[in-house]
């Protein structure tokens, strides 16, 4: 009986957890989506009418990360270590399944692994994957991976850092790319 109660509410729970987040200073945090809504132009041409996202997301590689390199190399501005520490640990506690939900993103058409497969593998068209968003707990910050795949072999991944600006809008801070092959 117990577990029937826990399979029905469980599904309810994430997806509570997922539509109005709230950080554990009180900060509220946007959706998934709506977070994405508001930084995918960073890979995606904004003059798509769409754009292909695989539906289930992606886990983000910032667990990890060399403080000297991001700060030399990635950072557009500098972000204390503490801001770092808190992204990578996010990351670290956030691994578990998070889907996309189509009705609440602009622009992105939801396919599943084996249809991205099917139009990747003629180079018809390109394929979005994501992972989950983290954010500290001001919400000021949000780490997540963009990657932009254009057939089996081919794409590009990057980890991007955001800064909540105070027009309400997410400012790319830092950029790592991941991967590159064409």
């Amino acid at each position: 009986m117990a577990r029937r109660i826990i399979i029905f509410f469980l599904p309810l729970f994430i997806g509570l957890a997922a539509h109005s987040q709230q950080s554990p200073t009180g900060a509220a945090l946007p959706s998934p989506e709506e977070f994405l809504n508001a930084v995918y132009t960073t890979v995606v041409d904004s003059a798509f009418p769409h754009y292909y996202l695989v539906m289930g997301t992606d886990s983000c590689r910032f667990v990890r990360y060399e403080y000297d390199e991001w700060i030399k190399y990635h950072l557009k501005e500098p972000l204390s270590f503490n801001i770092l520490n808190e992204l990578s640990e996010k990351v670290y506690l956030s691994r578990y399944p998070y889907f996309w939900k189509q009705a609440r993103l602009d622009k992105a058409v939801c396919i599943t692994r084996k249809q991205a497969d099917s139009l990747l593998e003629d180079k018809k068209d390109v394929v979005f994957s994501f992972s989950l968003p983290q954010f500290t707990d001001d919400g000021q910050y949000a780490v997540i991976d963009l990657n932009v795949l254009c057939g089996p072999l081919c794409g590009q991944g990057f980890t991007c850092i955001y800064r909540l600006t105070t027009r309400g809008e997410w400012k790319l801070v830092g950029r790592s790319l991941n991967f590159s092959s064409y």
